[in-house]
């Protein structure tokens, strides 16, 4: 069993568990969406933080996370970035003239535009 993991948001720590395989389906979506320059970033971040907390204590809820007073962006990078840990998932930082990643979709299509059928 793994070591219990704790965020510091707020100035306050926050138990944090790894996902269960059902709620990855939420979180997954949720890195696509990263970023603290509009409201869905920041809400994909905060989505992936109540997760990982009501993982750690199901009376937790999606408002509990959003009502935590005085997180700071540096704070919730690093919680962010420690609950992609637990997942298995590495952050980094995209450097200056990087392309940004694919979306998942961009993937599966062909050169034509198509999606792909294949599985």
């Amino acid at each position: 069993m793994n070591e219990p993991a704790t965020v510091m948001l707020g100035g306050r720590e926050f138990p944090v568990a790894p996902l269960t395989l059902g709620q990855m389906k939420q979180a997954g979506p949720a890195f696509t969406r990263i970023g603290i320059d509009t409201p869905e970033g920041v809400g994909a971040q905060t989505t992936l933080l109540y997760l990982a907390m009501h993982q750690a204590d199901p009376k937790v809820t999606a408002a509990d996370v959003d009502a935590i007073v005085g997180v700071t962006f540096p704070e919730l990078k690093t919680a962010v970035e420690k609950v992609a840990k637990l997942m298995g998932v590495e952050m980094r930082a995209i450097e200056p003239g990087e392309a940004q990643p694919a979306l998942p979709a961009a993937a599966s299509e062909t050169s034509t535009g198509t999606k792909s059928t294949e599985a």
